[in-house]
């Protein structure tokens, strides 16, 4: 009896058949049922299908004349482009009504064996052991299940349970190596991940925790900036508790002592001279509002705070799309109206707010007017508007 080859199926991130030195892969130019079907057939490879099912499965409530016809058509279409690998028996087996694929031909398919991997390393007690089960697994995820098939129902479902079975994986392997404070290990597994799953949470927040206590201060500080704005834009949402916290711990890092003052001038110093007003994070923004009243009080100066709100003409709140370029243009505005003296960040997915170091309201209003115009010299007028609030800022007592 012939020995047949192995044939290695690939499902996640891509679709790829291969057998000794041929492949078939859903880069080629075939129709999306053929791929469907085919994809179909071997997910459930320990199963028979019936043609009824097949059919519901292709065409759903689409009315056919002969829907059997149809599919017989297309199996063809399938086992012709099956016969590109060369392989010297049948893939498909036709019997009694089903089609199934042939459990008798030796086959590795990688949903196989790393749900085999996140399995047998949940059960393993040691921590070193169960990471080098979990890398593994890591490895063979090359993206989510079927993604160029991932518009069909029955895809969904079987995405979501490998998907969260990866997550799952990749959160407990960052456990094991914070508490080893392999902190590069942990960055690389966030970045291979973000790679995969560019908007969970909890991968921003380890990257930029690895990186902070790396010893990356700066790195980690434009990883945070550059996570909120992905977040502000995509979900319109703030960053959260967490993350404002993980923020204030970074900006409050102690430093090696240092006693050659021209050294510690020259890292306080800007890494270029950028123009127009200081724009910071939030949590900041907080304590130089602080220092400004108490000096305010020391002075007698006047500090004005303004809010500043995005909104369209009718009051509501604009489209996510139009809202992110209006606080963009909103920022550019800022920089190119405000002097250097003055400091100003994101308070919310629609809103900045700033201190104006000014005499009087009179002449704060006419700062913000400023701001305003130049805005609409980049915006059209009538879809969006800036509403501001203006109060003096009162000494820290």
């Amino acid at each position: 009896m012939i020995e047949l080859p192995m044939i290695h199926v690939h499902m996640l991130g891509e679709f790829r058949i291969s057998s000794e030195e041929k492949t078939i892969c859903d880069q080629n130019n075939h129709s999306k049922k053929l791929w469907n079907l085919l994809e179909y057939l071997i997910t459930y490879r320990n199963k028979e299908i019936a043609q009824s099912d097949l059919i519901d499965l292709l065409w759903g409530e689409d009315e056919s004349s002969n829907p059997t016809g149809a599919l017989k058509t297309l199996m063809h279409r399938v086992r012709n482009m099956l016969k590109e690998l060369d392989y010297p028996s049948e893939l498909i087996i036709q019997r009694r009504g089903t089609y199934s694929w042939n459990t008798n031909v030796p086959c590795t398919v990688d949903i196989d064996t790393f749900e085999k991997l996140c399995l047998d390393g949940s059960y393993i007690a040691d921590p070193q052991l169960r990471l080098e089960k979990y890398r593994k697994a890591i490895a063979i995820y090359k993206g989510d299940f079927l993604p160029k098939t991932n518009y069909e129902p029955w895809v969904v479902p079987v995405s979501a349970y490998y998907h969260t079975m990866y997550l799952k994986i990749v959160s407990e392997s960052i456990t094991i190596l914070m508490n080893k404070q392999s902190y590069a290990d942990v960055a690389n597994v966030c970045w291979q991940a973000l790679t995969i799953d560019q908007y969970t949470e909890f991968l921003h927040y380890n990257l930029i925790r690895s990186l902070y206590l790396s010893g990356n201060q700066r790195a980690a500080l434009k990883q945070y900036s550059t996570t909120t704005d992905l977040f502000f834009s995509k979900f319109g949402v703030t960053p959260s508790i967490e993350f404002r916290e993980l923020y204030k711990e970074i900006i409050k890092i102690n430093k090696d002592e240092e006693t050659d003052l021209d050294t510690i001038k020259a890292n306080l110093k800007e890494s270029q001279k950028k123009r127009g007003a200081f724009f910071c994070e939030y949590e900041f923004f907080k304590d130089i509002y602080r220092l400004e009243a108490r000096v305010a009080e020391h002075t007698g100066s006047s500090i004005f705070l303004c809010l500043t709100t995005v909104t369209s003409t009718n009051g509501n709140a604009p489209e996510l799309e139009l809202l992110n370029k209006s606080m963009y243009k909103l920022k550019e505005a800022f920089f190119e109206s405000l002097r250097s003296s003055d400091v100003f960040a994101r308070y919310s997915i629609s809103q900045y707010i700033l201190m104006l170091p000014i005499a009087s309201y009179e002449l704060a209003e006419i700062v913000l007017k400023k701001v305003v115009t130049q805005f609409h010299r980049k915006i059209t007028k009538g879809l969006v508007k800036i509403d501001y609030n203006l109060t003096l800022v009162e000494s820290e007592e």
